[in-house]
């Protein structure tokens, strides 16, 4: 009896031990293959004070100006929700805010900004502070990359190619912060520029401080393909 009952609990500790390192290995691959790429995509050192900004439009409902995020914006956001969630457990998404809204104190969190300088008064503020550092300009309904312009292509009124850019970077406003500005020449370049943040952000052989700019092809559904990078620059803050 008692040579069966070692048995059995020798046959109880194995399980217990393997299950447990079923567990740790799965930690560990979920460590190395979720939250270690989302990590070197987003660069933030943790998500505690990050704020996440859309740009600013308004509908007239007739009796007042409601203020609403771009469609690109809200599309953009849902695929870069997902990583930012793999990297960050501390992740507030009540921290989304419309540019004309956001606080003041929340100007010098980390930010991720979605939209460009038009409609969005954080992206306005960023860029032109950093504007002696970036390699593009906006403006005349281009983006202009070391003198060569680049902008969307319409066909019978409809967007069928659109180019969007990535500022990976740090806060020029505040030290030990740091930024993300995503946007595009339309909605759908802002769409491209994240698609292609969470499909290429954590290749290794990216710096951490980088400009790009991608363009892809958008479909009558309004898809945007895969995008396909343009230009690609180092920034030295």
């Amino acid at each position: 009896m008692d040579g069966i009952a070692d048995a059995v609990g020798s046959q109880i500790l194995s399980a217990v031990v393997a299950a447990g390192l079923t567990g740790v290995g799965g930690l560990v691959r979920w460590f190395l293959v979720r939250r270690l790429p989302a990590r070197r995509t987003w660069r933030y050192a943790d998500a505690g004070r990050l704020s996440i900004v859309l740009d600013t439009g308004h509908v007239d409902t007739g009796r007042y100006q409601r203020p609403m995020a771009g469609l690109g914006q809200v599309r953009a956001l849902s695929l870069l929700i997902p990583s930012l969630t793999h990297a960050y457990r501390d992740l507030d998404l009540e921290k989304v805010r419309l540019s004309a809204h956001l606080p003041g104190h929340e100007m010098e969190h980390d930010l991720l900004v979605l939209g460009g300088p038009k409609t969005n008064e954080v992206a306005r503020r960023l860029l032109a502070a950093m504007a002696e550092s970036l390699p593009f300009r906006l403006g005349g309904g281009e983006i202009t990359w070391d003198g060569t312009a680049y902008r969307g292509e319409t066909i019978d009124g409809e967007i069928t190619r659109d180019c969007g850019y990535v500022v990976r970077a740090p806060h020029p406003l505040t030290p030990n912060r740091r930024v993300v500005l995503i946007g595009g020449w339309s909605t759908y370049g802002t769409v491209a520029a994240a698609r292609w943040l969470i499909e290429k952000g954590a290749d290794r052989s990216l710096a951490a401080d980088i400009a790009v700019l991608v363009e892809a092809s958008v479909l009558r559904d309004g898809h945007v393909s895969a995008p396909h990078l343009l230009r690609q620059a180092d920034l030295a803050m």
